[in-house]
């Protein structure tokens, strides 16, 4: 399971998203120089497609090609 970073354009439409292993590893990226975007929150338990490595950390997350 993701912990997903929702990215919307203007008009609220997801355009896009960061993949997270953990809640705490996506408030660490958020808080980092790094990144642009503010901390909106806990979204975890996202089912992600393919997998994927943690925008932060580089862990695996493991997608539902893994399954």
């Amino acid at each position: 399971m993701a912990n997903l970073h929702l990215i919307e354009d203007d008009s609220g439409d997801v355009v896009d998203y960061l993949v997270f292993c953990s809640d705490s590893c996506q408030q660490d990226y958020m808080a980092s120089s790094v990144c642009c975007y503010d901390y909106n929150g806990w979204n975890g338990c996202n089912e992600i497609s393919t997998t994927q490595p943690c925008q932060n950390c580089g862990d695996i997350v493991p997608g539902l090609d893994e399954e």
